[in-house]
């Protein structure tokens, strides 16, 4: 009888600690996952990561803060200190009326998939 209760705490103690794990795991949004960018795209993005535009006129873009001329130049988001995320960035340049356009992983991808054929 000892055993058979003993044995029943256990597994609902078991139970409940792993259903608790799962509800971890489930709360977290999907878009709050960090993007996988693996060796092969970061060696990539090292050479083909931004590129500078003109500000669009008449178009609004959503623009996630500002860069030095200075950095603008690296190309590689990394040595910029950006990381490259599942959306598209843009930067403004200081003392410019330009953007640095930083690639997402889906641009980065599909550009490498391309590049191979």
């Amino acid at each position: 009888m000892k055993k058979t209760i003993f044995s029943t705490i256990v597994f609902l103690g078991a139970s409940l600690a792993y259903g608790q794990n799962l509800s971890k795991d489930a709360s977290k949004p999907a878009t709050a996952q960090e993007p996988v960018v693996s060796k092969e795209m970061q060696e990539y993005a090292a050479k083909n990561g931004t590129y500078i535009i003109a500000r669009p006129k008449g178009k609004e873009l959503t623009v996630n803060g500002e860069i030095t001329s200075q950095k603008a130049k690296l190309v590689d988001p990394a040595a910029m200190g950006i990381k490259i995320t599942d959306r598209t960035q843009y930067y403004g340049i200081t003392g410019t009326t330009d953007l640095l356009v930083v690639k997402s992983t889906w641009v980065l991808d599909n550009e490498m998939k391309t590049r191979k054929k």
